[in-house]
């Protein structure tokens, strides 16, 4: 009798303009496009236009801008994800062997994410404006002694995002805008054979062979499976920003879900899969709409605080499937997001002509249950601290910095699979992950704003 060897292999998603983490935001979110922003943890964003950065939070606030603007943003990131457990082997409900260490810190990368954005008004009703920035990311790389590899090894997927986006003016209190949303994004996916894996495969192999079972010798850090493919992606974004007084901004932005189908081909160095997966391939992808709620609220000539409620929703994202040639849909993983909230209050201090002070918290919902956390796509809730400031160079001409502190609670891991199906009758060989996950992340933005 010969079994076929099944692994469900797990593949951790990334988006960003070059990386970053999935410390930063749920799910995989990015905000890194406005330093300013960042320095009130983007408390109030889309309600607080004070340079064209304002675009990619809310299009129908780029109408208050009087003459032509540009903004260039720059935000370094230094995540820290560090993961801590062990990894066991059963057939049936028999153990086998004793749970092996699998651990491994910094599995996110520092990175660069860049934004640019330009407005303009047109007439006295109507302005036009377009960003170049990323909204969602998520970089994770485990190395070869990764002792539970198989769950999830390395990916990396980069994306941009052009949105141009025009204001119209409906009286002095109200605008209204609209923006198209054109992402291009690129992948490579993988999942990995891990040194425990292969070294219990080997010494069930002979037992195997007594009973007629011919198991695969497996090679630690091979790949399982890998993906490489890039798509095209459109949707659309839409804003109100409210001035009901002159010392009160209120906005509602949404920016629409963006659907990708990455094409590419799938591979595999380890031929143990009962289905052919060195053939080209596509993988569906949907980054999740986002509603922002905010007020910007003036106390006097020199305070003011912002507040913003943000929803995602991330629940459209259930499953990870690759959609292979042949026409037979290879299962990922389930990954079965919440939906997410992130409230975030912030105050501005205008200390005098040539400075501007800020200061923020947040408090971001992470989009997994205990049950549906896996080590591919780390989650959990966060906390942010901010701090900025803008320097006035000249009338026309002024930079931005901000520092964010992002603390992730440490949450858990359980993870269950399935290796070989009726390695006996009725009876599966399955691997077991048990453990936590912890993540901070240092964020550095510097930005340059000029008017012309």
């Amino acid at each position: 009798m010969k079994q076929q060897f099944s692994l469900r292999a797990s593949v951790c998603l990334a988006l960003a303009t070059l990386a970053s983490s999935s410390a930063l935001a749920a799910g995989f979110q990015v905000n890194e496009h406005s330093a300013n922003g960042l320095g009130r943890a983007m408390a109030g964003q889309a309600a607080k236009p004070e340079n064209a950065s304002i675009l990619a939070t809310n299009p129908a606030a780029i109408g208050v801008f009087k003459e032509a603007e540009f903004s260039a943003s720059v935000s370094f990131i230094d995540p820290n994800v560090d993961i801590d457990g062990d990894v066991s082997y059963a057939l049936g409900e028999a153990p086998v062997g004793q749970p092996r260490p699998a651990a491994e810190d910094n599995i996110a990368d520092t990175a660069f994410v860049p934004g640019f954005f330009y407005v303009s008004p047109i007439n006295e009703k109507l302005s036009a404006g377009v960003g170049v920035f990323t909204t969602y990311g998520l970089r994770s790389d485990y190395s070869d002694d990764f002792g539970a590899l198989h769950f999830a090894d390395t990916a990396e997927v980069k994306t941009v995002t052009l949105n141009p986006a025009v204001s119209y003016k409906v009286n002095k209190q109200l605008m209204v805008g609209f923006g198209l949303n054109i992402t291009y994004a690129e992948a490579e996916i993988g999942s990995g054979v891990s040194n425990t894996l292969a070294g219990t495969v080997a010494g069930l192999a002979p037992t195997a062979e007594a009973l007629g079972i011919t198991l695969p010798t497996l090679t630690p850090g091979n790949s399982l499976f890998s993906m490489e493919g890039d798509d095209w992606g459109y949707g659309w974004n839409a804003g109100i920003f409210w001035q009901p007084t002159d010392m009160t901004n209120v906005a509602l932005s949404y920016r629409a879900e963006t659907k990708l189908e990455l094409e590419g081909a799938v591979s595999s160095e380890t031929p143990v899969f009962p289905i052919n997966l060195n053939q080209p391939g596509s993988l569906d992808l949907n980054l999740a709409a986002i509603t922002e709620l905010a007020i910007d609220q003036k106390v006097d000539n020199q305070w003011s605080v912002q507040a913003s409620v943000t929803f995602t929703d991330w629940s459209t994202f259930e499953k990870l499937e690759a959609n292979l040639e042949d026409g037979i849909d290879f299962l990922i993983k389930e990954e079965n997001f919440d939906d997410s909230w992130r409230a975030a209050l912030g105050v501005t201090y205008i200390l005098n002509d040539e400075i501007t002070l800020r200061a923020g918290y947040a408090y971001d919902d992470g989009v997994v249950s205990v049950e549906n956390r896996s080590l591919s796509i780390p989650d959990t809730d966060r906390h942010w601290f901010s701090g900025g400031m803008t320097y006035t160079v000249s009338e026309d001409t002024s930079i931005d910095v901000a520092y964010v502190f992002i603390d992730g609670r440490e949450a858990n891991i359980d993870k269950d699979r399935t290796i070989l199906s009726n390695v006996l009758p009725g009876t599966d060989f399955t691997t077991n992950f048990s453990g936590t996950q912890s993540a901070t992340a240092h964020i550095l933005s510097v930005q340059m704003n000029t008017r012309f």
